[in-house]
């Protein structure tokens, strides 16, 4: 008896076990989370709207720019709701090289989207593998969304895409979305885009990343590069032609270490620069062996400058000659200088021979420009139309350049070893004048 008692509690406790566990029982399927569904692609981004819009309020209202009150926070706020869709999260991009781009939008409710795009006439009602989507003619943007979010696309490979983001499956992350959305540069920034762009690692470089800053005149678009192999260039303090105070002109000052680099021409990023200036027939090689890592540029304004030439005129006899004449000419205003050592002398010498260097009795140009005056030291070349120009210490590498009215400026913030971080900083009012972006 106490056996059998004993074999009914051990089957109770088994069934017990077996209906609390149920093994039989399928394993439920989460669905995809937005960051499953990220397609791949040349370039992809997060943004913060709500942040973004609080940013650029003094930018986008010093300016006047058109359409400044769809821009700002309240606006946004109140609208995404209204659409049912959640502006407090990233909002995810992606783009490619050919220039066709997408985004990918989380909703709260889909039901209001719908709603709100079934009302509009100039939508035309598109299917592929059995999904309904929507495309707009106009401006050749296809348009999908499910429960959990809406996608937009621009381009020629919408139904991959589509393909892609429908049938995602939860935990499958692309490599280059993870990677992304787990590292520190710029973290917290409301714009953030990331490239793996195959045209960068043409020159080495393994991933770029850009965010934007602004204020109420200007945008900074911070950069940052990172090298599969170290850089082998590094900062340092060289001569530089004093530009005065905020000129309206073109100038580039670089000083930079450059020995290690010299070691290293078997590098990708040497050997891509080199095939870039290769095109043009310039020594390349020659050029980094006899320079010593400084250079500065300034073009702007103009000089006057004593120009030579030859006329024909009759003698007391009436007979033709030819007379040697002078007369002042205006001509732009440039200055240069170029550190040097013993080996740029057949560097110049080559540069002649090739074309890039032209001379005559009094002057010398290189290429296009007007004629310069030379002064050749040991550690230094200088060129110049005007005066001779003065010269000072600095460790700054940047670049401005004046292009269609607007100012940019090219900052190198740091490298160090295989990272690079600079910042292009530049004017947004000519160019939202040039772009009809201006309300007056």
């Amino acid at each position: 008896m106490i056996r059998k008692v004993g074999v009914i509690i051990i089957l109770a406790t088994g069934l017990g076990l077996l209906l609390y566990l149920k093994p039989w029982r399928e394993e439920s399927i989460q669905d995809p989370r937005l960051i499953d569904r990220l397609p791949s692609a040349d370039f992809i981004g997060v943004m913060n709207s709500l942040e973004l819009a609080k940013e650029i309020s003094d930018l986008i209202n010093s300016n006047k720019l058109k359409y400044r009150q769809f821009l700002n926070y309240d606006f946004l706020l109140s609208q995404s709701r209204s659409l049912g869709i959640n502006l407090q999260n990233p909002v995810y991009l992606f783009g490619y090289e050919n220039g066709s781009w997408g985004c990918i939008i989380e909703l709260n409710d889909e039901s209001k989207i719908a709603s709100r795009l079934a009302q509009n006439t100039s939508l035309t009602k598109l299917k592929s593998g059995g999904l309904n989507y929507l495309y707009y003619k106009e401006d050749k943007i296809y348009i999908f969304h499910e429960k959990q979010y809406l996608l937009l696309y621009q381009g020629d490979n919408f139904v991959n895409i589509l393909s892609r983001v429908h049938k995602s499956n939860y935990g499958k992350v692309s490599s280059e979305w993870s990677n992304f959305l787990g590292k520190d540069n710029f973290k917290n920034k409301s714009l953030i885009i990331s490239s793996n762009w195959k045209k960068l690692k043409q020159f080495g470089i393994e991933k770029a990343s850009f965010s934007l800053e602004s204020d109420s005149t200007h945008i900074k678009l911070k950069s940052y590069f990172k090298k599969i192999s170290p850089f082998y260039l590094a900062s340092k303090t060289g001569p530089s032609i004093l530009k005065g105070v905020s000129p309206k002109g073109n100038y580039v000052n670089i000083h930079l270490n450059i020995d290690e680099f010299k070691n290293h021409k078997k590098d990708i990023f040497y050997v891509e620069i080199k095939n870039q200036f290769r095109k043009y027939g310039f020594p390349f090689d020659d050029f980094i062996e006899s320079w010593q890592g400084d250079l500065s540029f300034f073009e702007g304004g103009t000089t006057s400058t004593t120009e030579f030439y030859k006329e024909t005129e009759l003698d007391d006899e009436f007979n033709p000659i030819m007379v040697e004449k002078e007369r002042i000419v205006f001509v732009p205003m440039y200055s240069s200088l170029l550190t040097i050592n013993d080996k740029f002398h057949p560097l110049y010498k080559k540069l002649c021979a090739r074309g890039f260097i032209t001379e005559d009795s009094q002057n010398m140009r290189f290429l296009t420009s007007p004629p310069l005056k030379k002064v050749m030291k040991k550690d230094r070349i200088m060129l110049f139309s005007g005066k001779k120009p003065n010269i000072d210490k600095e460790d700054k590498n940047e670049i401005q350049w004046w292009y269609n009215g607007t100012c940019y400026k090219l900052e190198l913030e740091k490298i160090s070893n295989d990272e690079l971080f600079a910042n292009l900083r530049f004017s947004i009012q000519t160019i939202a004048k040039q772009n009809t972006l201006v309300s007056r």
